[in-house]
């Protein structure tokens, strides 16, 4: 059934003007008909009170003109009739007054009326839109209920709220599904139960401690899964407190470790070994090189007897092969010498001040003489600061690097030899450039390895072992040692030293 049209609002206007009209004109026919001694003219009152309901501002005062018009022309048209000295003047003067005391009643009621509704009227907009704040406030408030509940069960960590008699009154999924139990079987239960017993003490005296006012952070305990099997946690505690600044509950977060503490077991474990074996590795070194430099010797000095009052009465072949010895005897020895020397890098070596240009003006001096032989140019720009370190282990780094370099110069061209550095945040960053014969991309992995040749002994004499001794130097001192090189182009050597 389809809904019938509203009345337009000037047709109900239209009718509320016409029954004022309406009014008044019966009261008017009633006035002009009625004894004069009766002051009927009272009654456009009712006209006035009914303009209450007219929607026109100041229809009141419009309507008392009416009336008091109605009025004046009803004495009137009685006047002439009337005998003289009648109460006719009195009661159209009464009939006027009563007329404008109601339009001044009716007009302050409206007035009063329209402002009481202004009022409402805001009053009802201002609730509106609390209300509209209050609603869209709550819908916030759920949803950010729902998204801090959803983190709150599906977060990594293990959580949970705990009175101050230590009863868990909440937790989260994470909790319960780690150790195996309900949420139900959780609550209400004590701290200590969620604990391994071997925790319990550690967690007790954390626990004394909070409520003295100290915190517990990454504190490490166990927890005990409904199986039986072990979780290593990190505990961190907060809490919160109610208006008079007591502890309302605690919060309890716990983070799984177990993986974390298995790998750092199984890495301790391997660097235990791997330091075992190493020593181990280092004392067969010593001790072979050690126990060979006897016989080396042994076999040098009837070497050289031979050579010094039997070398006549050798041939050709004899004489070679007694130089022979002697060459590979040497070779040996210096072999032996190197490996003793690598084996005692870092030995009962102690930390001291190191001042890098006074090592190397120091190098510049001892090796005075294969600078001139070579006619070898050393420059450097290095900062002018001392830092921790084994000074002669260091020493012996520049001292090997720059031999490499004078060593592998090229032929007909005087080796120059560049020293810098560059002061990092908490290293210094060393270069030493040569102008040498350089090496190929492909053999550059492979030089800081011991025995590494990358030519013979009839090209370059040495032991294979110097670039090695650099690389053990720069591990002892937890830094880095790398190259950059192209064939034909020289070479630049960088490490990094700790300051």
């Amino acid at each position: 059934m389809a809904d019938q049209k509203a009345t337009p609002l000037y047709v109900k206007n239209a009718i509320l003007f016409s029954i004022a009209f309406l009014i008044a004109a019966i009261i008017y026919i009633i006035d002009i008909n009625v004894p004069s001694s009766i002051a009927i003219g009272a009654i456009y009152s009712l006209v006035i009170l009914y303009s209450w309901i007219l929607p026109t501002k100041n229809i009141s005062i419009y309507i008392g003109i009416l009336c008091t018009i109605l009025i004046i022309l009803g004495m009137s048209k009685k006047s002439a009739s009337l005998p003289q000295g009648s109460l006719e003047g009195f009661n159209t003067f009464i009939a006027i007054i009563v007329v404008w005391v109601c339009v001044t009643l009716v007009s302050a009621a409206k007035s009063g009326y329209a402002g009481l509704e202004k009022v409402l009227s805001l009053l009802e907009k201002k609730v509106f839109e609390r209300t509209k704040a209050l609603l869209k406030s709550q819908k916030e408030l759920e949803i950010s209920e729902r998204i801090y509940s959803s983190l709150y069960e599906n977060s990594n960590e293990m959580l949970a709220s705990i009175k101050n008699n230590n009863e868990v009154i909440r937790c989260n999924e994470t909790l319960a599904n780690k150790l195996g139990y309900s949420k139900d079987e959780i609550l209400g239960r004590s701290i200590e139960f969620l604990h391994h017993e071997n925790s319990l003490a550690n967690l007790r005296n954390s626990l004394k401690g909070y409520n003295e006012g100290k915190s517990i952070k990454n504190a490490e305990l166990q927890l005990k899964t409904n199986s039986g099997k072990d979780i290593d946690v990190i505990l961190n505690v907060s809490s919160s407190k109610n208006n008079n600044g007591t502890i309302a509950f605690k919060r309890f977060s716990w983070t799984d470790i177990t993986e974390l503490k298995r790998i750092e077991n199984e890495r301790i474990a391997y660097a235990e070994k791997l330091e075992a074996k190493n020593k181990e590795l280092e004392q067969f070194a010593f001790i072979a090189s050690h126990d060979l430099q006897e016989p080396l010797r042994t076999v040098t000095s009837f070497s050289e007897l031979l050579s010094n009052e039997y070398r006549t009465q050798f041939d050709e072949t004899g004489k070679d092969s007694l130089n022979f010895i002697l060459e590979a005897t040497g070779r040996m020895q210096n072999l032996v010498k190197a490996l003793l020397d690598y084996s005692r890098i870092g030995k009962d070596a102690e930390m001291q001040q190191v001042n890098f240009i006074e090592i190397i003006e120091d190098l510049k001096k001892d090796l005075s003489l294969k600078i001139t032989e070579t006619n070898t140019l050393i420059e450097y720009d290095v900062v002018d600061v001392a830092v921790m370190g084994y000074k002669d282990e260091v020493r012996q780094l520049f001292l090997n690097l720059i031999l490499n370099a004078i060593k592998f110069g090229k032929k007909e061209v005087s080796p120059i030899i560049k020293i810098s550095s560059l002061k990092k945040q908490n290293e210094i960053q060393f270069c030493i450039a040569d102008n040498g014969i350089g090496i190929s991309k492909e053999h550059q992995h492979k030089i800081f390895k011991i025995f590494k040749r990358l030519h013979s002994r009839n090209e370059y004499d040495g032991t294979g072992i110097g670039l090695a001794h650099c690389q053990k130097i720069i591990d002892l001192h937890g830094g880095k040692i790398w190259v950059e090189s192209s064939l034909g182009k020289g070479s630049k050597f960088f490490f990094t030293l700790k300051t």
